[in-house]
């Protein structure tokens, strides 16, 4: 992989000048974009086409609800982000300072309608702050068109909880979206992710749990057809005791499609009591359906429990001969067999459409 150099000189912004040494945040960005375990989540996308695209021009997204009592919409932002994470994500900090403006929502009362967040190309980045004790629903439907790239940070304050239901279902020659959540004490998110394969669709997850108590679940359902792609990295963060994670992800991969899934959680030392359970699921339809899958636990402290495992296989011929042997056609018994395995992780308000795409070819081998 050659060394990724960010497209242009990076001008770092103003409300990023208080931060220590942002002076040298280009150059620190560059060494971020190349450490070895940055470049080892890109091992099997290429991501020169993404850090390339970070400066593209930029439009706002479509927001409905902003305008309900306790919802106010600005056009800048006004501090760093707690969640601001150089190393995680330097690619979205690159379109963070190359945007010429950021979209902030802050959430100060619980919102009577969902925010409806759709995005027609390549959006500013946003900025979702939640009051404390505040009730939100978030639905996010991305239309990525051409080599289109979104990015959104989310912060919980304690004891607030968020519905975020996301659809990526669209073709496009390439897509990146990139997640940053960050729950203090008390707070709850739940996101329902469904997701199709395209040119080259990448997207980035980083969950922190930043606050005792805290609770986050993500469950996740793709289908990656012939000649698609798909890359999905998670990092859930354990700072604080007594946290509270579950991941369930389901892809179903064609014949011809490939697709990656890294998740990784992470045990801070000092984060006992922490509960956190991963589970990613893979079917093969096809002869070169192409998998990669690799869940890894990295733990700092005593007094946890912890599970992760990943499975990658076929459709069950004892399951696929029962129906069959009860006059069932073999293709449509193979579709409604991939239909259930999809719909374990299908869920939330974007359920219906979800449900019609990634449903309706699911059982077909391509």
């Amino acid at each position: 992989m050659a060394d990724l150099t960010l497209p242009t000189t990076l001008a770092v912004p103003e409300w990023l000048a208080t931060l220590p040494d942002s002076g040298a945040l280009p150059e620190v960005l560059e060494q971020a974009l190349n450490s070895p375990a940055h470049r080892e989540r890109w091992k099997y996308t290429k991501p020169a086409p993404f850090v390339a695209a970070t400066q593209h021009p930029m439009i706002d997204p479509q927001i409905s609800g902003e305008t309900q009592s306790g919802v106010v919409l600005r056009q800048s932002i006004d501090a760093p982000l707690a969640g601001f994470d150089l190393e995680q994500g330097p690619e979205a900090i690159a379109r963070l300072c190359y945007a010429d403006r950021v979209l902030t929502l802050d959430i100060s009362a619980s919102a009577n309608e969902p925010i409806v967040i759709n995005h027609a190309g390549n959006t500013r980045p946003m900025v979702i702050r939640v009051a404390a004790g505040v009730s939100l629903t978030l639905i996010e439907n991305a239309n990525a068109g051409d080599n289109a790239q979104q990015s959104i940070w989310i912060e919980l304050a304690p004891n607030a909880q968020v519905q975020h239901s996301r659809n990526a279902l669209d073709d496009a020659p390439s897509h990146w979206q990139y997640l940053n959540v960050r729950l203090q004490a008390g707070a709850h998110y739940q996101l329902n992710n469904h997701v199709t394969g395209c040119g080259s669709r990448r997207q980035d997850i980083h969950i922190i749990m930043d606050g005792q108590g805290a609770d986050a679940t993500l469950v996740s359902a793709g289908k990656i057809e012939r000649g698609k792609a798909l890359d999905q990295q998670v990092t859930l963060e354990h700072r604080q005791p007594r946290g509270q994670s579950k991941q369930t992800v389901h892809n179903i991969v064609a014949n011809g499609g490939k697709c990656t899934f890294n998740g990784r959680i992470h045990i801070h030392e000092g984060a006992a009591g922490t509960n956190a359970q991963l589970s990613n699921k893979n079917l093969g339809m096809g002869e070169h359906a192409t998998i990669n899958t690799k869940p890894e636990l990295e733990i700092y402290t005593d007094d946890v429990s912890c599970s992760h495992g990943a499975t990658v296989g076929t459709i069950s011929q004892d399951a696929l001969f029962y129906l069959t042997s009860r006059g069932i056609d073999r293709t449509d018994a193979e579709g409604l067999l991939s239909q259930g395995f999809l719909r374990q992780c299908i869920d939330g308000p974007l359920a219906d459409q979800a449900l019609a795409t990634l449903t309706g070819k699911a059982g077909e081998a391509a």
